[in-house]
């Protein structure tokens, strides 16, 4: 099951030669904002989603549990 997670307040915009504004998470591009007198065109990086004026970060919530070594010791072996 796939989850999103709000990081708009994270986000960086940095603007780019042509009417473009490339968006950022820490170091990583994640996006960009193509502004035309039509309004702007939001073009996002796979995982990434622009939706009601907000940036999510999708991810996948299916990760295996691992287990610690504090786990069970309620068996007696810690």
């Amino acid at each position: 099951m796939e989850k999103k997670i709000d990081i708009t307040s994270k986000v960086q915009g940095k603007l780019e030669e042509g009417s473009r504004m490339s968006l950022f998470l820490d170091e990583r591009k994640v996006g960009q904002i193509i502004l035309t007198n039509q309004g702007n065109h939001y073009e996002m990086a796979e995982g990434f989603e622009f939706k009601n004026d907000k940036i999510y970060k999708q991810e996948d919530d299916t990760t295996e549990y691992t287990k610690k070594y504090v786990d069970d010791c309620d068996m007696g072996w810690c």
